[in-house]
């Protein structure tokens, strides 16, 4: 009975107009492609990290709406705790600014560290394969010079 209640053509006509508002296209074929708001969490190191290197900033206050009157109750509250709420998040403004700057020069330094890391152990595999070319080139020789005396 229930399955006789749900109309699959009304969800789909739902769905592609829903798709259809947010501008998706057929060619948007992966979900890297989809436009969408970033959060903090989930994704890579990189990613977290621009989402702070752009969020570090709080605004010590937010629109106040609805009621009259209680927005202008929350008016009177918000100037009397002024001086207590806007140090607090300047101190933390600072300090998340600092912290952004300390993660984006360990995260350079890191990068740097790997890239002269990977610079080295190419070289040493490039010397690694002249020597195996070598000692093929001399094992090449031993065999035919085997082959010859033992013929």
């Amino acid at each position: 009975m229930e399955n006789e209640k749900i109309n699959i053509e009304d969800i789909m006509a739902e769905i592609k107009q829903n798709i259809k508002a947010q501008g998706l296209t057929a060619d948007m074929l992966s979900f890297e492609d989809v436009p969408f708001k970033k959060t903090a969490q989930g994704g890579s190191a990189s990613e977290a990290l621009d989402y702070i290197t752009s969020h570090y900033y709080i605004q010590p206050y937010k629109e106040l709406k609805g009621n009259p009157v209680k927005v202008f109750i929350k008016k009177v509250i918000r100037k009397m705790v002024k001086f207590y709420v806007e140090p607090v998040v300047f101190e933390q403004n600072d300090f998340n600014a600092n912290a952004v700057t300390v993660m984006k020069s360990l995260t350079d330094s890191k990068s740097a560290d790997l890239s002269g890391r990977v610079e080295t152990l190419e070289l040493a595999n490039k010397e690694l394969l002249m020597r195996l070319d070598k000692l093929e080139r001399e094992n090449i020789e031993l065999r035919s010079k085997l082959y010859k005396e033992n013929a």
